[in-house]
């Protein structure tokens, strides 16, 4: 091999290291991520004297930059069974049997559970200590949105007129405004597009207001301030949205 020859196989191999495809257990790349993930939590301030302990669902959006950066949007769907003080809802439209009525003159079967969203932006940033691969690792997010809860009311069959449609509204408790979360957790990138998640813990303070004029069971005006509070384990699913990994090779 003379001496031209040597220095274009150097110059191949330099070239062919450079366009070396980047790969997410050993270079820090830019990421796009769809994630679905599911939420358990405690509630606390206000949202405790109205609920117990409640499950949300949803999914999100978000970019990795190169330096760990991290932007995005989430929707969480919040739901529970656990509503407090039930048996004064309708407390007005109950017989002596504590049964609503229907129009027929029926006894009519009437359910309530918490409902409810929180939907924001979210900037954070990520970190490489304690991780496998420059792309996982440690990482916090704060958000701000909008969060909304209120009592949903189930009347099988709709037979019973006073507590659906529009009349549903007077014991509803609508309540909704802006919203604040934290969240701080441990995230896992693999080469793997199925091998990808997260688990941490989230924080959110709604800074609400009822939205109702009134409330027909209580006979109260429901517009007062409040602070609604939920804290709980979050875990995720993660779908990386970046091409797959290509390789080129030289032949001499």
């Amino acid at each position: 091999m003379n001496s031209k020859l040597l220095l274009i196989f150097i110059l191949t191999l330099l070239i062919n290291s450079g366009l070396k495809a980047q790969s997410v257990t050993d270079t820090n790349i830019r990421i796009s991520m769809f994630s679905a993930h599911y939420s358990f939590h405690i509630p606390g301030g206000d949202l405790s004297d109205r609920f117990g302990n409640s499950n949300s669902v949803g999914a999100d959006f978000s970019f990795k930059t190169v330096n760990g950066w991290l932007f995005g949007a989430d929707y969480s769907f919040v739901f529970g069974e656990n509503v407090k003080n039930k048996d004064s809802y309708f407390a007005a439209i109950r017989n002596s049997k504590g049964y609503v009525i229907d129009g027929d003159g029926n006894f009519a079967e009437a359910y309530i559970y918490q409902r409810g969203f929180n939907a924001s932006l979210m900037v954070g940033k990520q970190f490489n200590f304690w991780a496998p691969n420059p792309n996982s690792g440690p990482f916090i997010q704060i958000y701000g949105g909008f969060f909304q809860h209120y009592v949903r009311i189930e009347n099988p069959y709709r037979v019973a007129p006073q507590i659906i449609d529009e009349y549903a509204k007077l014991y509803d408790r609508l309540t909704n405004g802006f919203s604040i979360s934290e969240f701080v957790g441990y995230r896992f990138m693999g080469n793997k597009r199925l091998i990808n998640f997260y688990a941490g813990f989230e924080f959110v303070q709604g800074f609400t207001a009822g939205k109702r004029s009134y409330n027909a069971d209580d006979r109260l005006i429901d517009n007062s301030k409040r602070l609604d509070l939920l804290s709980g384990l979050r875990i995720g699913w993660v779908i990386p949205l970046y091409g797959k990994t290509k390789q080129e090779f030289f032949y001499f």
